[in-house]
């Protein structure tokens, strides 16, 4: 009654904060849009306010290979020649099928009715360097751009544009990209905004990241903390690195946090790690649920499932990040299959009946969703306010949660387990001293047999031998065999898992031969089993001598540690 009760309290604190979340996500952030028209995005003054964003969308030029820029890196605009018309938001020229490795000038222009507020063009990833012109005048770099392959360099950080205050601005965005499968360009939605509501707005942001991966970190040395001093089970031991492995990965998603600490980091490095940690993340999600619900997945299925990510791993570091790029869709596929593996544990957990297999399921969900979504969003599908690294954090707190209360579950189970042990013991031991005395006694019991025949041979000629007395004396000896049977059967009970195992690993084994590897098993001495099977010493030994050629033993091997070890 009292976990019933516990678990109803646990899901009416839990379910409606875990809906609350969930629809949070599932709503559209409310942006506007400053629509490209022909190339040109007409601002009126009431558009840019404080805290609003400005979703750049429409048709602006392209030029594919051609740049404003001579070849000692003087602007001029006439270089422009051929112009081709892109799409935002999403504007990156593979969409125009032009060669992934390239360069090429991304251009419209900002009509604008009021330049009192400054605004910022702010691009959240950039595929490839890239120089920003407004205007004829360089206002921003990112990474180094160049039309020569061994000299363009990617850069890892968003690219924030602080544009002038000017009625019209002519915006050239540069970009050479030799890195991605997508070509280069601005692959997410791109805005443009107010100044001082976009560096507030950008610092809560990071602050925000910075701390859901460092609690994301916490809970994964947590983890492993409890699984080196008290819990054993290995599953704390995967959850734990699951949440370092992906708490890194986040930092590098994020970007904020981790140039702070290394700010000479390439994006080559970045990106390899950040696919790295991915598969990584992938190889230990599945080891936490294949050892959380144990016996469902063979040893050869969990090595395959294991080893796929580490070829993923193998791939992103051999390979340069132009080709690691191409594994996107694979990585996708991947973690979609191992969510589905997830659910295949955890369904034939519910269906055994496995303690919280519901919860872990209810978690599963919505990771899942959570995957979904950063997926989604990466696609531009949906745009929505779900953040990546909160839903994670929050699968994360929620199977912590489980985890301890599964360990603390089986702990109890262990305790019982060892009372249930320790109460056998005892009653082997019982059995054990009952065995001994009856031993002790089977020896006087074969000598009062040997007297007995010797006193019916005698009835024939000796009239002092009284037939009464002797069938009193058979009497006893019935009783006595009984006995002996009863213990026999008892340490059949008490051996019956040895038997079976015994069984199993040597089919060719008669039941004398059974008995007698119990007798050994148990370690009763030779002479010792002589009494308890009335046969003598010698014929133990000889039926040890066979009982070796069945089990194919050489001379080296000793049968009581053989027997001992199954």
């Amino acid at each position: 009654m009292r976990s019933c009760s516990h678990r109803f309290y646990f899901f009416k604190i839990l379910l409606p904060g875990f809906l609350f979340f969930l629809l949070s996500g599932c709503v559209s952030d409310d942006q506007s849009l400053a629509v490209l028209e022909k190339g040109v995005i007409h601002l009126k003054t009431n558009q840019v306010s404080k805290g609003k964003e400005l979703v750049i969308k429409g048709n602006s030029l392209f030029y594919w290979k051609q740049w404003p820029l001579t070849e000692k890196g003087a602007f001029q605009k006439e270089l422009l020649t051929k112009a081709d018309t892109i799409q935002w938001p999403s504007p990156v020229w593979e969409k125009k099928a032009y060669s992934p490795k390239g360069f090429g000038t991304f251009r419209f222009f900002i009509q604008r009715d009021n330049q009192e507020k400054q605004i910022i063009l702010n691009f959240s990833r950039v595929l490839g360097a890239s120089e920003v012109w407004v205007n004829g005048k360089k206002y921003a770099t990112h990474g180094n751009l160049s039309k020569n392959d061994t000299t363009s360099q990617d850069a890892i950080p968003a690219l924030t544009v602080e544009m002038p205050k000017e009625e019209l601005l002519d915006v050239m965005l540069l970009v050479s990209s030799f890195n991605s499968r997508h070509g280069g360009g601005f692959p997410l939605q791109n805005t443009i905004v107010e100044k001082d509501s976009f560096y507030k707005a950008k610092e809560r942001r990071a602050a925000l990241e910075i701390l859901v991966t460092f609690l994301i970190l916490l809970f994964g040395v947590f983890q492993i903390i409890t699984y080196t001093n008290s819990q054993k089970e290995k599953y704390f031991l995967y959850f734990g690195l699951f949440c370092l492995v992906g708490g890194s990965r986040q930092l590098f998603v994020g970007d904020t946090f981790i140039l702070k600490l290394f700010p000479e980091m390439s994006f080559e490095v970045a990106q390899k790690l950040r696919y790295i940690c991915y598969y990584g993340g992938l190889a230990l999600i599945f080891l936490y649920h294949n050892h959380l619900f144990r016996g469902y997945f063979s040893k050869k299925a969990a090595l395959v499932f294991n080893i796929i990510p580490c070829i993923g791993i193998v791939y992103v570091l051999v390979f340069p990040v132009f080709y690691a790029t191409y594994s996107a869709p694979v990585f996708q596929f991947l973690g979609l299959l191992y969510l589905l593996l997830g659910y295949f544990l955890i369904i034939k957990a519910l269906r055994d009946k496995r303690p919280f297999a519901r919860f872990i399921l209810l978690n599963l969900i919505f990771l899942t969703i959570t995957f979904t979504n950063d997926i989604l969003n990466a696609m531009l599908v949906i745009q929505t306010a779900f953040l990546v690294n909160l839903g994670l954090l929050t699968y994360v707190a929620f199977q912590v949660y489980l985890n301890q209360k599964i360990g603390k579950q089986k702990e109890v189970e262990f305790q019982n387990m060892a009372q249930q042990i320790e109460k056998m013991n005892q009653q082997v031991q019982t059995k054990k001293e009952e065995i001994s005395k009856l031993l002790y006694e089977s020896y006087h019991h074969l000598k009062s047999k040997r007297e007995l025949v010797d006193d019916l041979k005698k009835t024939t000629y000796d009239d002092s031998i009284s037939v009464d007395e002797i069938i009193k004396n058979l009497r006893s000896e019935l009783l006595e065999d009984n006995q002996l049977n009863i213990i026999k059967n008892d340490i059949e009970i008490l051996n019956y898992d040895f038997i079976q195992r015994l069984k199993a690993s040597a089919p060719k084994l008669t039941e004398t031969d059974l008995e007698l590897c119990t007798y050994i098993h148990m370690g009763l001495s030779r002479k010792e089993i002589a009494r308890l099977r009335h046969i003598t010493v010698e014929a133990v030994r000889k039926a040890r001598y066979r009982l070796r050629k069945k089990l194919e033993l050489s001379a080296d091997k000793d049968l009581e540690h053989f027997l001992n070890t199954i």
